[in-house]
């Protein structure tokens, strides 16, 4: 980890809405955060970031730092539910607290949106994650076989939205 990056601070961290910009840098961070089968291609991810309803959620390091892109989230929404596509989070800035504020900000613009519940798929295999969306109160509900292909299932998770109209 270089010398800037450890220097900056999340709150030093801007989220902002998605621009048509951030693909390419949004697509690059997904090729280093998920292996082969999990990661989506450039055009499946402008087709979930530009898609009607959906919600993403972009961390870059403040003007000036030159870090740029550093994290992202992308969820949509049909009726009351909203579904969290992807969570990508740099590893420099992995256990720092910035997936739990993407969440929070993503699980807020479809509550605002009409949405009651969120869902999500986790590899089985993806530990981390598993204990991370069940600290942010995702509850298991289920499994999905041959989610990620062939042999290689997804657990279900839901949340209940607390209502903060």
């Amino acid at each position: 980890m270089d010398e800037a990056r450890t220097r900056v601070r999340l709150d030093q961290l801007v989220l902002r809405e998605y621009r048509a910009r951030d693909l390419e840098a949004m697509w690059a961070l997904d090729l280093v955060c998920f292996a082969e089968p999990f990661r989506f291609s450039r055009r499946a991810m402008r087709g979930f970031a530009e898609a009607k309803g959906a919600a993403v959620v972009v961390a870059e390091v403040g003007a000036g730092a030159g870090l740029g892109l550093v994290g992202f989230a992308v969820a949509q929404r049909e009726g009351e539910i909203g579904y969290v596509v992807t969570l990508d989070v740099a590893p420099q800035w992995r256990r720092r607290g910035l997936a739990r504020r993407l969440m929070a900000e993503v699980e807020a613009k479809m509550r605002a949106a009409g949405a009651r519940k969120m869902e999500l798929h986790v590899s089985v295999e993806n530990e981390g994650a598993v204990r991370f969306y069940e600290g942010l109160g995702y509850e298991r509900a289920g499994r999905a076989k041959g989610f990620y292909g062939r042999g290689m299932d997804g657990l279900v998770y839901r949340k209940v939205l607390e209502n903060s109209r």
